[in-house]
């Protein structure tokens, strides 16, 4: 009984190579994005921090609206990472 596509072992071996570098890049893609945004994260939470021992209220303020950007972002690129 023959395969009704007729693939040579050749052909068969070059696309689960491709695939394979394909597959890997993407793996490195994603655990490097996912490095970055936890980052991202850490750094809003600490400009949260910063906010709350300033002395200014607009500095005050503007630490938190940061902050706030900064972490619903990279909650955002871990959800477009992970979960989407």
């Amino acid at each position: 009984m023959e395969p009704s596509d007729k693939l040579s072992e050749e052909k068969i071996r070059a696309i689960v190579r491709d695939e394979l570098i394909s597959t890997s890049r993407t793996l490195i893609g994603t655990v490097f994005w996912t490095i970055l945004s936890v980052f991202a994260f850490l750094v809003g939470l600490q400009s949260f921090q910063l906010a709350l021992y300033t002395p200014s209220l607009v500095a005050s303020v503007g630490f938190g609206l940061v902050g706030a950007f900064v972490v619903v972002a990279s909650l955002y690129l871990l959800y477009l990472l992970h979960w989407e």
